[in-house]
Parts: structure tokens; C-alpha cells; sequence
């Protein structure tokens, strides 16, 4: 899941178009922005484009005077009135027309950026699914999740190990039947997290990534940026509740066998442990918060900070090696609240990928490696009419798929950055515009 706008920098192939030039009588126009205080500021954005920015008080009664017309040099004298103090409206302007939250009056129409122009999916209306996540509805997810948790330890043979994965008469099977059923259940946790958001009255995208080496489904919840702290947790932890329930299913069917209540098949009840032991790494993972999971952002939200990950690697840049005067200066300027979790999250960010490394030379590499042998050793030794190619060419496809897309993307992200460091020069935003990300 993505909880947090990333200012997108990029670019149609070419030359950068100039910035405008602005002055004392241009008129601007501003595009449809929603404002949300927080704290002692102002998150002020665009909810089309997925553009977020934290300002001031005097920031947000210039965007007001600038929607009703008036040229800079006005807005400039105003606002300068009202402060008590010169107010360099003419740079603040600037700013705005750089995140593209206003341009100038008359001004051809600029493209709108590929990451601005996937298409936000609001589709189911708020009223709706507005239900599911009330307060009774979460103390009902709630309690499934510790249900399930109460009956794996009082019950200790019923905690999902590695094993209850095998549950098919090969492994083959098992596992490609695994990977089926876990690609529904993330499609449905990324879901949950959008109907969540539409019960707030806000939209999602959604798209494939990756974390680290790990390819990922993601739930892209910039909008809720435009709506009060308090009310973003349900749309951050409605994937969650999700995987708590299917938990909860999946534990109080091998609880019912258990008990005697009911005789399973063999091959539902181990799908029944199956399932709980992908349930239970997906909970666990999603407190892998040095990777940016829903958990990052509860603590995101929890804290108060609106650029935490940009001010840790700028910090963790900082200390092992030279930052350039530019990067230097975003740094200072950063809000201080982001500067102190940044203190303490940047070990939990070392540690954490110091493990993730580890679990890659250890684990990751190897069994991958030994997952193409395998299957190419079948594919080669089975005939195509055989049920054999067929369950190796599955597996191939299902097992090793997820783990070459994620080397596509590190590619390609590393291909992008390298082109903007060839066509764009960094300029730190000032203490008065902070940008969310």
C-alpha cells in the first residue's frame, strides 16, 4: 500500500519547459485544492493530480486572495498588511506553479504527469460501505484477530507452521495452489484498504510495485491527505482487519475438527492451515515498517510527521556519506517533528535492512536459484502432454514470477533516476512549503 503522496518527478522524454516568469501583475489561476488543518498548518493539495503540500496560515490566505483574482502585487500588498511584515508573495508563487497546484492566467495547459494521470477508482459510494467500518464493525474485526491469536495459544498444535504449506500430494501443487489463493487474498486486502477509503469519502488507485525484492500489491492513498488525521487510521488498517478475519475463518475451522464438531476433508483442512500460516506472515510482515507497510504508515499518521522516509535517508546520507549544499538545505528546513522520529526510526530502518539483506543471501537467492533448476530440469525432462510439465511450467510462473518483476522495477526506477539527475538540478523547498511524501 502507498499512504503517502510521492511528489512524482517525472518527465516526458526532451527538454525541461522554463518555469514562468512571474510578476507583480500576473494573475494566477488556482486549480479545485482541498485544505485540512493540522496542527498549526495547513495540508493544502490537489486530490486529481495526488499533489500535497504543508503551509502556514499566511500560505492558505494567499491561495485565498489568489482564487479571487487578484494579481500578485496585490496579494502581496494584502497579505503584508495583514502580517505586519514583507511577504514575498511573487517566490511564494513560484512554488505553487512548481507543484502545479496554480498557473498562470492565459497559460497553455502543461501535461499532466504519468503518475497524476492513473485514474483514482471512487466508483462504490461512500453511504454504502460506510457500515463496515464503523465502530461495531472494527470491534468485530478486532476481535476475530485476538480470537484467533487466544486459540493458537491455548491450542499450540493449531499455530500454522511452515509444513501446513504441503498440503496437496505434491509440492508442486501445494505451493502453486498457495500462490493462487495468496494473490486473491492481497487483492482483496488492497480492497479493503480502498473501500475504507471510499467510507471516508475519498478515492485509491492501485498498482503492482515491489519492497525491497518483495513485488507488492499497492493501494495508493494519497487523498486521504485531505481529510483530518483522525480519520485516516481506518483506510490504513482496513487491510488488517482483513487478514485478521480470514485468520479468525481459517483457525476456528481447524478449532471446530479439533474439537470434534465437524470432520473436514483432508485437503480443506490443510488448506485451512495453509491459509492461517500466510495470514500470520502477512500480519507479522506488516509491522516491517523500515519497508514502508501499512504500519509506516499508522506511525506516519500517529506522529504527525508528512515527510518522515525523505528526512531518514537524507539523515542516514548525511552521516555515512557527503550530502550535496542542496540536499544540505532540504534537511534544515524539514519540519522538526519529522527530524526527531527520524532520530529513533532510522535504527529500526538500519536494523531492519541489515535482516532483509541477511534473509536475501540466506534464504531469498538460494531458494530461488534452486527453483529455476527445478524447473527447468522437469520442463526438460517431462513431455508437454504430461501433468508434470504442466505443474512445473505453472510453478515456474507463479513462484518465480514474483521474484524477477521486482529486479524489472529496481531497473527501471534506478533507469529513471539516472535520467533526472541528467535533466533535472534538486531545489529544496522552503521552510514555508513543505512537500508530503
Amino acid at each position: 500500500m502507498s499512504p503517502a503522496p510521492t511528489l512524482s518527478t517525472d518527465a516526458a522524454e526532451g527538454a525541461v519547459p522554463a518555469a514562468p516568469v512571474l510578476a507583480p501583475g500576473t494573475r494566477l489561476v488556482v486549480r479545485p485544492l482541498t485544505v485540512t488543518a493540522d496542527g498549526d498548518d495547513f495540508v493544502v493539495g490537489d486530490p486529481e493530480q495526488g499533489t500535497y503540500v504543508v503551509l502556514p496560515g499566511i500560505g492558505v490566505r494567499v491561495i485565498e486572495l489568489l482564487r479571487s483574482g487578484l494579481t500578485l502585487g496585490e496579494v502581496g500588498r494584502t497579505v503584508s498588511t495583514e502580517a505586519g511584515t514583507e511577504v514575498d508573495v511573487v517566490a511564494f508563487a513560484a512554488e505553487l506553479v512548481e507543484f502545479g497546484l496554480v498557473s498562470v492566467e492565459g497559460a497553455a495547459a502543461e501535461a499532466v504527469p504519468p503518475a497524476a494521470a492513473r485514474r483514482w477508482v471512487g466508483a462504490v459510494r461512500q453511504e454504502l460501505v460506510r457500515p463496515f467500518f464503523s465502530l461495531p464493525a472494527w470491534v468485530a474485526y478486532a476481535s476475530c484477530l485476538l480470537a484467533a491469536v487466544v486459540v493458537m495459544v491455548r491450542y499450540p498444535e493449531l499455530w500454522p507452521r511452515a509444513a501446513d504449506v504441503f498440503f496437496l500430494s505434491t509440492p508442486a501443487r501445494s505451493i502453486v495452489t498457495v500462490m493462487v489463493i495468496s494473490l486473491v487474498l492481497a487483492a482483496g486486502h488492497e480492497a479493503c484498504h480502498w473501500l475504507a477509503a471510499r467510507a471516508e469519502g475519498v478515492a485509491a488507485r492501485f498498482s503492482v510495485t515491489r519492497r525491497l525484492y518483495f513485488l507488492t500489491f499497492e493501494t495508493d492513498l494519497t487523498q486521504l491527505w485531505s481529510i483530518p488525521r483522525r480519520r485516516r487510521y481506518g483506510a490504513l488498517l482496513a487491510g488488517a482487519a482483513f487478514d485478521g478475519v480470514i485468520l479468525f475463518v481459517a483457525v476456528l475451522a481447524r478449532l471446530a475438527q479439533r474439537l470434534g464438531w465437524w470432520v473436514l476433508p483432508h485437503p480443506v483442512y490443510g488448506l485451512c492451515g495453509a491459509l492461517a500460516f500466510v495470514m500470520v506472515g502477512r500480519i507479522v510482515t506488516q509491522f516491517w515498517i523500515f519497508m514502508r507497510t501499512d504500519m509506516y504508515a499508522v506511525l506516519l499518521t500517529a506522529t504527525g510527521c508528512v515527510n518522515l522516509w525523505r528526512v531518514n535517508q537524507l539523515m542516514l546520507k548525511r552521516t555515512f556519506r557527503r550530502i550535496n549544499e542542496d540536499e544540505r538545505r532540504e534537511l534544515a528546513d524539514a519540519p522538526l517533528r519529522d527530524v526527531q522520529v527520524a532520530g529513533y526510526y532510522r535504527w529500526v530502518y538500519l536494523v531492519g535492512m541489515a535482516a532483509a539483506w541477511w534473509f536475501f543471501v540466506v534464504y531469498f537467492l538460494p531458494v530461488t536459484v534452486r527453483s529455476v533448476t527445478w524447473t527447468a530440469r522437469q520442463l526438460g525432462a517431462a513431455g508437454v502432454s504430461t501433468v508434470t510439465f504442466w505443474e512445473a511450467l505453472a510453478f515456474g510462473i507463479l513462484v518465480l514470477g514474483p521474484r524477477v518483476l521486482p529486479t524489472w522495477f529496481m531497473l527501471r526506477e534506478g533507469w529513471r533516476r539516472h535520467g533526472h539527475r541528467l535533466r533535472f538540478r534538486h531545489r529544496a523547498v522552503p521552510h514555508s512549503m513543505q512537500a508530503i511524501s
